[in-house]
């Protein structure tokens, strides 16, 4: 399997201490290969999905939102880099595959 694009995403939780309460990002990776996308521990064939989008404003350090769409619903991932290689990549790859038009 080839790798066809990676993106960054965010895991952002929160831990109340005794005197403070704290704000966690963890990140992990999206990466798409020929056949699936990996997220974590969880694969999404490629047939399965139906887009791939994001909402971020311009500011660098704001934190956007990346929305795949796959035919068990939508899921929602948090970014803070502009997924425009992973889009393009996908789209790329739904041009030399027909069936995933």
């Amino acid at each position: 399997m080839d790798l066809l694009a990676t993106q960054q995403c965010i895991k952002i939780s929160q831990e109340i201490g005794w005197t403070e309460k704290r704000t966690i990002e963890t990140t992990y990776e999206m990466k798409l290969f020929n056949d699936y996308l990996l997220v974590k521990k969880e694969k999404f064939p490629v047939t399965s999905i139906f887009d791939i989008s994001f909402r971020k404003k311009s500011q660098t350090n704001d934190i956007g939102f990346l929305y795949l769409h796959t035919n068990s619903g939508v899921r929602t991932y948090f970014i803070k880099e502009e997924p425009f290689s992973l889009i393009e990549a996908y789209e790329k790859l739904k041009l030399e595959r027909p069936e995933l038009r």
